[in-house]
């Protein structure tokens, strides 16, 4: 079976990681194409998995007619089988080939990115998408809580609707510091953007410089990573929180770290939340779908509505607590959320079995 794998990101983020995934524990059955952008690291991380001959071209996170009757070629050449396509826009582009080439798709949304939406964009995306549904043959759902979402806002028929949880590469050791009490070092990954919610990070930056000695690192780009740096200066947290931009090797910071900071607005699934759980981090979140998902408060992390309750969560949290968090949150990751279980429910479902 061949199976062509849309997405408009190949940049740092956690949709090319679950395509990496996927693509990195697919079954010797299965031949994998991937349609992305020319983005750094993850086109030349995928090229690495599948070859140049089964890569193709599309705009980063912009469609393009152009693009759009490439990839109908690509699919009629290439006898593509399968087209699975995450978030939006890789959605628009292969709902619309299904018209063109009668190719199955397979749907994962990723979140239902509407939260900062207007009434009248957000009528007219779920409109849009209400009809591009009828195009698709499953929707993946990476939590329950996406999936509780997309059939409240009525998106697709139930029977076409399928929950397989994101999963992540869970190491078989960890190499993570001990937290004796000292300096807590905490890690944020963001794409300094409305839903990632940035300038909570600094807020609680600032709530807990007077109270506590730590050090925030933040990894991650997006389009106000300039403007949070000011924000940082001008709030005179340069001694104690640090934007490292864009990493080639993330996991590293999360092994340099005691504690996972997440100050999204909402999420599908959160990747780098499960990646921290994975590392045997303490994960304090907003209590938001997605992190609610997979954290349960006061069992394997700590979640939080306000400002006020994060920076007092870190400020009371003691040495045995972080341990009892960070070794429930490595044991649910273990369990609950590796890549090859994600990747084996995913082929089933794009293979039909």
């Amino acid at each position: 079976m061949n199976v062509l794998f849309i997405t408009v990101r190949a940049d740092i983020g956690g949709g090319p990681e679950h395509l990496f995934q996927l693509l990195l524990h697919k079954p010797a059955s299965v031949n994998t194409f991937v349609a992305c952008p020319n983005d750094k690291p993850y086109r030349d991380r995928f090229e690495s998995l599948v070859g140049r001959a089964h890569m193709t071209e599309v705009p980063h996170r912009a469609f393009s007619m152009r693009a759009f009757f490439d990839l109908a070629r690509f699919i009629k050449t290439h006898k593509i089988d399968v087209v699975h396509s995450h978030g939006k826009g890789a959605g628009l582009y292969a709902r619309l080939l299904r018209i063109v080439t009668g190719v199955r798709v397979v749907h994962t949304f990723h979140g239902l990115h509407i939260g900062d939406y207007g009434r009248a964009k957000r009528a007219l995306y779920l409109g849009l998408e209400r009809g591009l549904c009828r195009l698709t043959s499953t929707a993946i759902c990476v939590s329950k809580g996406e999936a509780a979402l997309i059939r409240d806002n009525a998106l697709i028929a139930d029977q076409k609707r399928i929950v397989i949880d994101n999963g992540v590469a869970v190491p078989n050791e960890i190499t993570r510091p001990i937290w004796d009490g000292g300096p807590l070092r905490l890690l944020a990954v963001n794409r300094y953007d409305y839903q990632k919610n940035p300038d909570l990070l600094v807020d609680i930056a600032a709530k807990l410089k007077p109270s506590i000695p730590f050090h925030l690192d933040v990894i991650g780009t997006g389009d106000r990573i300039d403007d949070i740096r000011a924000t940082i200066h001008t709030a005179g947290l340069d001694d104690c929180v640090t934007i490292h931009g864009g990493v080639s090797t993330p996991r590293d910071y999360f092994r340099a770290a005691h504690v996972f900071v997440s100050t999204s607005r909402w999420e599908g699934m959160p990747l780098a939340v499960l990646e921290a759980m994975s590392e045997g981090l303490c994960v304090i979140a907003t209590n938001v779908v997605g992190n609610n998902d997979v954290l349960r408060h006061g069992e394997n992390g700590l979640l939080f509505e306000t400002v006020d309750q994060a920076a007092t969560q870190l400020i009371d949290l003691t040495p045995a607590l972080c341990a009892t968090l960070s070794q429930q949150a490595r044991a649910d990751a273990l369990d609950h959320y590796s890549a090859e279980v994600m990747a084996q429910k995913t082929y089933a479902v794009l293979t039909g079995a």
